[in-house]
């Protein structure tokens, strides 16, 4: 499985955030399963032609979040104990993106009843 990262290098989002949001987005989606090894931290870092420091920010970050990790003669996985990470990680991801339709709703005048209703509707036609 070859990992899909595509770097901007304009903007303000720093580098190590765009592998690090890339590869939990390809995580949770189920396209990296667990189990799955990904490239070393210089492996990644020669192929995306970035500092390994810059990698190893990244790893760190989801390594904490319990997303990967390092085993011995296997280099780094998806880790396979991961199940609740995801979860947990999913439902972070779900709180900013209702947080975000919160404020757009309020900013276009959106009632509570009116913004339920439309999630409601939305929901549904699913």
């Amino acid at each position: 499985m070859e990992i899909e990262i595509a770097l901007s290098f304009q903007g303000d989002t720093p580098i190590y955030e765009q592998i690090e949001t890339q590869i939990r987005s390809q995580i949770l989606s189920g396209k990296l399963e667990a189990g799955t090894p990904i490239p070393s931290m210089r492996a990644l870092a020669k192929m995306l032609k970035v500092s390994v420091i810059t990698v190893q920010k990244a790893y760190e970050n989801l390594r904490n979040e319990g997303l990967i990790e390092s085993v011995v003669g296997r280099g780094t996985i998806v880790s396979a104990s991961n199940h609740q990470a995801i979860a947990e990680a999913r439902q972070r991801e779900l709180e900013e993106k209702i947080e975000d339709v919160i404020r757009l709703a309020k900013e276009s005048g959106l009632s509570l009843d009116q913004l339920q209703d439309l999630v409601s509707l939305l929901f549904k036609e699913d």
